[in-house]
């Protein structure tokens, strides 16, 4: 047992997930701190309009068809396994340049179309557009802050990363509490959310620079910027595209049925869907570390060519995944009628059979969220996306069904068909490449 235990903990994947995994449980904690008090303190309807200002946001960047983040984290790593460090640099500048060319697209856009979309989709209201429109100021920062995730994220340095996470969701909490204090309302919310992300974004950088002063190999951001003008897009705008519509889609599995609830059901209801998933996310922290060490450890692998190796790790990962899930997601469950109320107050009781329906949600996407670095490192993008296109298309019809006769609860369910039919279809497809692959390499 103890040498089982040790042969463990030499495990740098092991150490580095637990090195995450308890950065997890502060940004958990202050993550739970967040939701209740911006559920109590804005009341059931006005929670109910920030929940739509933050979905219409979101849709709006399903525009988006760079891919560059997913695609420059999947090729990142790579390029670190083939110790090619001109092509670090050149993903790191590609990455900068589509990020400031897509804030300035969307700020335009949104501010020019958003409110009168706006008042189309909510009965003459602009509100929600405006609100949308100033949200997309935060795009930028926002994306050369997760730059500075990638780049640990890839040199495999969990321990900063973990760090970083943690003042970012501090300064996320203190942000919020500022704006609840001064004004309680989506608009106070919004100036919250631009402070916040200009702040989280002067932090990383720091974190950059003290990193790579103490000798982590990374190019100076004067490098970066210097190779923005020069770097050509040829080589990576077509897997970054695949990978937005395969991100895009993804999104629309969440956002789709809180719109739906919303136009049928009103604001009230969609606040109760939109509290669900802030209260999914909360266990989803705790589980996620596996995710972002994976996102490392299998494009490295793919760049090294040691096929054999990810297939018996990988199905060690899984195997351990899908018990987890089903376990943790099932006292979760149990539990969400206990704590729910007293932690969320009275107005937070009709959300309970929301969050317990989405105890499933959780328990799918603890396992479907392996897949996603592999199947993009596997260069299996085309399929995956194919498969969410089926997803969606089969599980559209229904779902409006069960939005229409349960609100809520059915719009819980229609989320839960969406990413079911998805995670299975994709397991399908990834798991026989990956071991085609291995076979190959070991014949």
């Amino acid at each position: 047992m103890i040498q089982t235990l040790r042969r463990y903990w030499e495990s740098k994947f092991v150490r580095d997930t637990l090195a995450l995994q308890i950065g997890k449980v502060g940004v958990t904690g202050l993550s739970i701190i967040s939701s209740i008090l911006v559920f109590r303190l804005l009341g059931s309807e006005t929670y109910g309009v920030w929940a739509l200002v933050q979905s219409f946001f979101t849709i709006w960047q399903t525009l988006n068809f760079s891919g560059v983040g997913i695609s420059t984290s999947t090729r990142l790593g790579i390029a670190v396994g083939r110790q090619d460090e001109a092509e670090v640099l050149n993903l790191m500048a590609f990455y900068v340049l589509v990020s400031g060319l897509w804030a300035l697209l969307i700020t335009v856009l949104m501010a020019a179309l958003g409110p009168a979309l706006s008042r189309l989709a909510y009965d003459g209201v602009a509100r929600i557009g405006v609100l949308a429109a100033w949200l997309s100021l935060t795009v930028l920062p926002d994306a050369l802050y997760n730059l500075v995730i990638i780049s640990l994220q890839a040199r495999r340095h969990m321990r900063s990363l973990a760090v970083l996470q943690l003042v970012n969701q501090a300064a996320l909490v203190a942000c919020t509490l500022g704006a609840l204090v001064i004004s309680p309302t989506p608009e106070g919310l919004v100036v919250s959310r631009l402070v916040y992300s200009l702040s989280t974004l002067l932090i990383a950088l720091g974190f950059y620079r003290h990193l790579r002063l103490r000798g982590l190999v990374f190019p100076r951001w004067r490098q970066i910027i210097s190779a923005v003008r020069t770097v050509s897009p040829r080589p990576y705008w077509r897997f970054g595209m695949v990978n937005a519509l395969d991100k895009n889609l993804a999104n629309l599995f969440t956002e789709v049925p809180l719109q739906l609830v919303g136009v049928f059901n009103g604001p009230i209801a969609a606040g109760y869907l939109e509290l669900g998933f802030r209260a999914m996310n909360i266990p989803a922290l705790l589980t996620s570390a596996v995710f972002d060490n994976l996102q490392a450890v299998v494009p490295q692998a793919v760049g090294r060519g040691d096929y054999a190796a990810l297939w018996r790790n990988f199905r060690r990962v899984l195997g351990v995944m899908i018990l987890g899930a089903v376990g943790f997601y099932l006292v979760f469950a149990l539990l969400v009628p206990v704590f729910v109320p007293p932690l969320y107050g009275a107005e937070a009781v009709p959300a309970v059979p929301v969050i317990t329906v989405l105890s499933l949600y959780g328990a799918i996407t603890m396992i479907g969220g392996s897949f996603g670095p592999l199947y993009r490192a596997l260069a299996l993008l085309r399929p995956a996306l194919i498969v969410k296109v089926v997803a969606l298309l089969a599980a559209l019809l229904p779902g409006l069904l069960l939005v229409q006769t349960a609100g809520a609860v059915g719009g819980g369910w229609f989320v839960n068909l969406l990413f079911g039919l998805s995670v299975v279809l994709t397991a399908a497809i990834t798991l026989p490449s990956l071991r085609r692959q291995a076979r190959l390499m070991k014949g």
